[in-house]
């Protein structure tokens, strides 16, 4: 379970950052918030015709059409994609720090890229340097004993004192990890299950707060998304598709970090476990990693860092 990323490319023929104080930067925004329901595809057939955003809305619906097809022409000129546009440019006025990274952009990660659905947009707040820096998703059970929290707390300020740790800040592993990172001034990136206006889950605002002054913090949501369990679906499989190394802490036998894992080998990651105690049933999933050749992590210097 030990392999390379392979790096992305340019997806179409210009790589751009978004200026947002700029009406081009804005134009180009709004057009990317469309690419999710289009497709990748499509907005490279767009862009190979049409210049700016401008020019697709005098081009008109029918004209669109011809090129990207019926409904993807409805879904770029719909009400509710304005509405969209309209909320982030709300939120990215309203927050210092806030910004936006999409598809074109260099500092996008490349490794959502090279995965399949990634999002066309991530809002980001905070340290967006942060992007081009290698990414370990330290990661296990939403219900550690003892030794998996202070697992996760040392493992955690370690990894985000040499690199990135990458959490969702969920219960267990995750949030102890980013805690004690955080803590340490540690370099922490937070991927969200709700837009980039919103707190989830609520009992994390201060530790949320505080990775958003000194860290950063990503959403894959447009601004108003609500949390939903099919959101929190989609945040994990970003942190898995961003990160360099997948590292499991503690893991039963039957849970959603081990098809993870499983899913990050498959993608050519590194993935790490800790081993533990044969009576203990939160090592069971980490042991049926260790079968299947995930590498057996001890201390940082095993993580290469």
């Amino acid at each position: 379970m030990k392999g390379r990323v392979p790096s992305g490319d340019k997806i179409f023929g210009i790589q751009q950052k978004v200026h947002l104080k700029s009406q081009q930067g804005l134009d180009w925004l709004q057009l990317m918030l469309c690419a999710n329901d289009i497709g990748i595809e499509q907005l490279k057939r767009l862009t190979e015709v049409y210049e700016s955003l401008d020019d697709i809305v005098r081009a008109g619906r029918r004209k669109v059409a011809e090129i990207v097809g019926k409904e993807a022409s409805q879904r770029l000129f719909s009400e509710d994609k304005r509405k969209e546009f309209d909320e982030a440019c709300r939120w990215l006025s309203s927050i210092e720090g806030a910004d936006v990274v999409t598809w074109s952009d260099p500092d996008y990660p490349k490794e959502l890229l090279v995965c399949g659905k990634a999002p066309s947009v991530l809002f980001l707040r905070g340290r967006r340097e942060l992007l081009a820096r290698r990414r370990f998703y330290l990661t296990g059970t939403q219900h550690p004993d003892a030794e998996g929290k202070l697992n996760a707390a040392s493992f955690g300020e370690a990894i985000a004192q040499r690199e990135v740790l990458l959490t969702g800040l969920e219960a267990g592993i995750e949030r102890e990890a980013a805690a004690a990172a955080a803590a340490s001034c540690g370099a922490v990136v937070v991927v969200q299950a709700t837009g980039p206006d919103r707190l989830y889950p609520s009992q994390c605002r201060d530790l949320f707060h505080q990775i958003a002054d000194s860290g950063l913090v990503v959403s894959p949501f447009v601004p108003c998304t609500g949390f939903s369990p099919e959101n929190v679906a989609v945040q994990r499989r970003i942190c898995m598709q961003m990160c360099s190394t997948f590292i499991v802490v503690q893991a039963e036998i039957r849970s959603e970090t081990l098809k993870l894992a499983q899913a990050a080998a498959e993608l050519a990651k590194d993935v790490y476990t800790i081993p533990g105690s044969i009576h203990c049933a939160l090592y069971k999933g980490n042991h049926n990693l260790l079968r299947e050749g995930a590498g057996l992590v001890e201390s940082i210097q095993d993580l290469g860092l």
